[in-house]
């Protein structure tokens, strides 16, 4: 209960420090990170991941809408979304998938 509690926490501070970033009028930061390879690669990055986590969002919810809805938070706010939905669907249903699975063996 820590754990998830903890989670939240620094699921909910880093969305509430993004969208203050977000909101925020300073553009020449970004900018600036695109101007190097590595902000490119850390970019890249990131969406990989977030192509990645969108693929079991959609393999756990089978559904359209929430698919989307999930998918599109994620790729604007980032991991915490996929914290919040790990704690909320994921965890659940990926782990009665991984029993079912261990037990057809």
């Amino acid at each position: 209960m820590i754990i998830k509690s903890g989670l939240v926490a620094a699921a909910v501070a880093l969305v509430v420090y993004v969208g203050a970033v977000i909101m925020s009028p300073d553009t020449a930061a970004m900018a600036a990170v695109l101007d190097t390879a590595w902000g490119r690669v850390l970019l890249a990055d990131f969406y990989l991941g977030v192509l990645c986590f969108a693929a079991v969002i959609h393999a756990v919810e089978q559904r359209l809408l929430p698919t989307l809805g999930w998918s599109l938070a994620l790729a604007l706010l980032g991991f915490p979304i996929a914290v919040v939905w790990l704690l909320l669907r994921g965890l659940e249903r990926i782990n009665g998938s991984l029993g079912r699975q261990v037990s057809e063996r």
